[in-house]
């Protein structure tokens, strides 16, 4: 009898670790930093690249992660790769406390940190597939990356009847 339940218990404990990670999105090291890959990333409606991101709407993600260090000041940075160029994407958040869900900032070392962010895809954005390196530095350190995460991304035109 205790067997049966142990398998039980082991069994469900899969299920949530898969169901877990059935929102995670497939993204790879970043190339122009030494940020280390996120436990788990989530884009919005996007688990294998080319993720697709509408111009002139939101797209949103979250992060997962163990925080290194003790950190109080640390941001997002974001670097698009497209036709040979390499561009720095300015975001809108300073202080990526900001986009910290699930505990007060500042991060405590090995604490466990969901970061979510909201990116506005301006309308000056041709149709285009790019590859979008997203880290988040900490400020304290010279900017130096600590979670880093690179995608395939292609923009496109909000489909009739959006926005």
């Amino acid at each position: 009898m205790e067997t049966t339940k142990n398998s039980t218990f082991v069994l469900f404990l899969s299920i949530l670790v898969v169901l877990n990670v059935v929102n995670a999105t497939v993204v790879d090291h970043c190339l122009l930093g030494n940020g280390t890959l996120p436990d788990q990333v989530e884009l919005a409606n996007c688990l294998t690249p080319p993720c697709i991101f509408y111009i002139s709407a939101n797209s949103s993600m979250t992060m997962k992660f163990r925080s290194p260090r003790y950190m109080e000041n640390f941001a997002p940075s974001a670097v698009a790769l497209a036709m040979g160029i390499t561009v720095n994407y300015p975001l809108d958040q300073d202080d990526a406390c900001d986009g910290v869900t699930n505990t007060p900032c500042p991060l405590a070392e090995n604490e466990y940190i969901e970061y979510t962010y909201s990116m506005y895809i301006l309308p000056i954005f041709p149709k285009i597939s790019l590859t979008l390196e997203f880290a988040l530095v900490d400020k304290d350190q010279n900017n130096e990356q600590f979670e880093c995460f690179r995608v395939e991304i292609q923009l496109e035109d909000l489909p009739n009847g959006s926005g």
